[in-house]
């Protein structure tokens, strides 16, 4: 009689990943049990489905091991694959840099309607602040490309040199550099002064958590996410002063600032506009009708 243990298949393997990070509190367990393993054999997860009697061989049995384990330590799964996908593009991310959400395509939209409307101008200059993966810069340039967009310039910047490895890697990957330039500093500080009173639209997902409120976010978050990209200072509300205030120094009349809030921020965040002397103040919700926008206009 053989004593060589037959490989456990992947359904099999799916089965036993899912059970365990279950126990570790895991809500979505089958689901990242799927990606894992579709990461790893190179598969989408419908041709798990397809191949679930397909044993797995001693090196992919140990990588997805490995893989679990890590979620199992409530590491996201983006940072243990390398990607997130946003806005239909895939893009590169680590540690350094915050997981794009699904609710910042909001930002994008609005700039990209924004562009629409204002198809006429020869030149449209975008400063996106805080810009981690180069999310919302590189997908708004990648669509306007495609769109047949001409004379846009978005100028990103961001305070880590870290974050912005991974924006260049996804300027270079989508191939979006002749309209996206990247500067390292804080804010609106590290722009070329030729851009004073010359930018047409600010955009930004700040930091906005309330500094005391940190310690009670999800472990994902809390313990792998750059909390330099999270803190928004006691009240949460650090960064929009800031950039209310800095942006003033760069906007053409009738610019615009779109900033991303947090649930409950909103009527916070419009009386701050009003005091830094904007108009056209609006409040817009996400599809779970979570206040999550607010866009200004310079007088």
């Amino acid at each position: 009689m053989s004593n060589v243990l037959t490989p456990p298949s992947i359904l099999e393997i799916l089965q036993k990943a899912t059970e365990y990070l279950a126990r570790k509190g895991i809500d979505t367990a089958r689901l990242d049990a799927e990606l894992l393993l579709g990461h790893v054999l190179g598969l989408e997860r419908i041709q798990l489905y397809v191949k679930f009697d397909q044993p797995l061989q001693s090196i992919e049995l140990d990588r997805y091991r490995v893989a679990i384990a890590r979620r199992g330590k409530r590491m996201p799964v983006a940072y243990i694959i390398g990607s997130k996908e946003f806005y239909s593009l895939e893009l590169a991310v680590n540690p350094n840099v915050l997981i794009p959400r699904p609710e910042t395509e909001l930002l994008v939209d609005w700039v990209l309607d924004y562009l629409g409307s204002n198809g006429g101008r020869k030149r449209t200059n975008i400063v996106e602040l805080g810009t981690g993966t180069g999310a919302i810069a590189v997908s708004v340039g990648y669509t306007a490309l495609h769109k047949g967009q001409e004379g846009l310039r978005i100028f990103a910047t961001d305070i880590s040199r870290e974050a912005l490895q991974i924006a260049q890697a996804n300027v270079d990957k989508w191939q979006v550099g002749e309209v996206v330039q990247l500067y390292q500093g804080d804010l609106l500080q590290p722009l070329p002064w030729e851009l004073a009173f010359q930018v047409d639209l600010v955009v930004s997902n700040p930091p906005y958590i309330a500094s005391e409120e940190i310690r009670g976010l999800a472990p994902e978050i809390r313990e792998y996410e750059p909390l330099g990209a999270l803190d928004g200072g006691p009240d949460g509300l650090a960064f929009y002063r800031r950039i209310y205030d800095e942006s003033r120094d760069f906007l053409v009349p009738g610019g615009h600032v779109v900033l991303e809030i947090g649930h409950g921020q909103g009527q916070h965040v419009m009386d701050l506009a009003r005091q830094y002397g904007y108009t056209d103040i609006e409040l817009h919700h996400d599809y779970s009708d979570k206040e999550r926008m607010v866009t200004v206009k310079w007088r």
